[in-house]
């Protein structure tokens, strides 16, 4: 499956199946001149039920009559038992149902844009983990796997890679101790962060965007071969403003060049 090139893409943070946020920022999307809509994961593909659909359905009919398309990695807070055959190794872009506009991107799959390659990377750890009912409201299926983690590192090089969690390597500004969670938890998650770093390790893409931590930043990344820029975002209920940010041709190859 093809995913169409963009004019102007519209990178967004962790929305969780908020219906009133998604509608504001589809539409300040094309009020901003976006085309395309890229979401950097806890979408909000939640469990099936009739507020799922709904939710999923209302941005759908807005995308389409705002002629916008939608793509998404997952978050740690999607139904995985619905993702975990799409994130397969090797596994295509999936559209679910007749929801035409929305499309999940599986974890290591690559695409071209603008000349540039780039790589979805989704999944991430919950440190709330000890308070969620597996098959209810958690899923094994969440974290990146060995094999998943080795497909996406496969040769070849990346440019931008669209992710939830961000790799290790540098301290996110604003993040507390998270002392109040487990901390078997909290390891976790920092181990999680190291398998997303074998990934830029091995790709070396010049950008990486990702959510999960609810806040809006820019760092860069030292790594081996050079450095990468690091776009995190906000989560809905935050502005909009801190939880997009909008991205064209012409940007993409200044935010590159001038690393």
């Amino acid at each position: 499956m093809v995913v169409t090139e963009p004019n102007k893409v519209m990178v967004a943070g962790d929305w969780h199946g908020n219906p009133y946020w998604a509608e504001q920022a589809i539409k300040y999307a094309k009020r901003s001149g976006a085309d395309m809509i890229v979401h950097v994961g806890d979408y909000g593909f939640w469990t099936p039920s009739e507020r799922t659909y709904a939710y999923l359905l209302g941005s759908n009919q807005l995308l389409e009559e705002l002629d916008m398309r939608l793509i998404w990695v997952d978050g740690n807070h999607e139904d995985h038992s619905q993702l975990d055959e799409c994130n397969i190794p090797g596994g295509k872009p999936t559209v679910f149902g007749d929801l035409d506009r929305i499309m999940h991107l599986p974890r290591g799959f690559r695409w071209e844009w603008w000349g540039m390659t780039w790589m979805a990377l989704g999944g991430a750890h919950s440190v709330d983990r000890s308070w969620r009912r597996e098959g209810h409201d958690w899923w094994p299926g969440e974290v990146l796997s060995g094999e998943q983690v080795e497909y996406a590192s496969r040769p070849g090089g990346v440019d931008v890679i669209v992710a939830h969690d961000a790799p290790r390597g540098f301290a996110i500004p604003g993040i507390g101790s998270g002392n109040e969670f487990p901390s078997e938890d909290l390891l976790a998650a920092e181990s999680h962060r190291g398998l997303v770093r074998e990934v830029v390790d091995a790709t070396k893409p010049s950008l990486f965007f990702h959510g999960h931590y609810h806040v809006n930043y820019r760092a860069r990344l030292e790594r081996e071969g050079g450095t990468t820029e690091i776009f995190g975002l906000d989560r809905d209920n935050s502005t909009i403003a801190r939880n997009t940010m909008f991205l064209t041709r012409e940007d993409l190859g200044q935010m590159v060049s001038s690393r």
